[in-house]
């Protein structure tokens, strides 16, 4: 079996549950082509990052392939073309963001992913997060893809589903499965599906490797250590742990909160912390 791996942007440091996904398929025996829609720049520290990003394939190719895609895909299969593009606009016009434009976008995304899938067979797509992965898994399906089922992580699939801004009741509607990392998560994504489609709704936690569980035990701390491993963002709100760590210490309890990683809100953490 051939399966096709779609992320929005593939590797990156904070993907390394993705990673350890396609590593647990390979060592099973499932044959994997990695797809990213467009390349992370950022640097890659881990030798097994570095070793994916060799591996992975880049979607995007500029405006006048996007174009061409549309237009190759248009003429070669009006049949399949057409009930995709009225899809791309559907979606579009609920979309909480990027509006039919940028759907037809993802729509040539999805042509040039056909083509590559064709040339280089599989038997099924399976994205990571709910958001334009998925998006455009989905209309490579409807173009006459293969099969095609995602991974939704929260909290953001979520916060952008109202109005039905993520088109989450067509991706999963259309979807051969949809997964979700905790009981949690397979409730919220019940909330914006239709009640026949929440059988294909499945839990599917993120595991770790030998390189924790085989990790040397380390003696407790005399004083108690709460360590934060995440990138430093809105949905990890560490704001807030930083506020309890406060609270903790005015009330004389000895604390100490070690927080790794980085990100965007890394100002206004250290600013709080200060």
């Amino acid at each position: 079996m051939t399966l096709a791996y779609l992320v929005n942007q593939y590797p990156q440091p904070s993907q390394s549950f993705i990673r350890r996904e396609i590593l647990a398929h390979e060592a099973a025996g499932v044959r994997i082509q990695r797809y990213t829609i467009r390349r992370f720049d950022g640097k890659l520290a881990d030798k097994q990052d570095q070793q994916e990003h060799a591996s992975t394939r880049v979607l995007l190719g500029g405006k006048v392939g996007l174009a061409a895609a549309l237009f190759k895909a248009a003429l070669k299969s009006p049949s399949t073309f057409l009930p995709a593009l009225k899809l791309a606009i559907k979606n579009g016009r609920t979309a909480d963001r990027g509006g039919v434009l940028l759907h037809l976008i993802y729509l040539a995304e999805a042509c040039i992913l056909r083509e590559r899938l064709i040339a280089s067979p599989v038997d099924h797509v399976h994205a990571h997060f709910g958001t334009n992965s998925t998006t455009v898994a989905m209309l490579c399906y409807v173009l006459g893809g293969p099969t095609y089922s995602f991974t939704v992580h929260g909290p953001e699939e979520f916060d952008r589903a109202r109005g039905d801004g993520l088109a989450l009741l067509d991706k999963v509607r259309l979807a051969k499965f949809a997964v979700t990392i905790s009981e949690f998560g397979r409730g919220q994504l019940m909330r914006w599906t239709r009640s026949q489609d929440w059988p294909k709704i499945q839990v599917v936690r993120c595991g770790l490797d030998s390189i924790f569980l085989d990790a040397p035990a380390v003696a407790a701390s005399s004083e108690p250590r709460v360590v934060c491993v995440g990138r430093l963002v809105e949905q990890k709100a560490q704001l807030i742990l930083v506020e309890a760590v406060m609270l903790l210490k005015s009330h004389g309890v000895p604390i100490q909160l070690r927080l790794i990683g980085d990100g965007p809100m890394r100002g206004q953490i250290d600013e709080l912390i200060a």
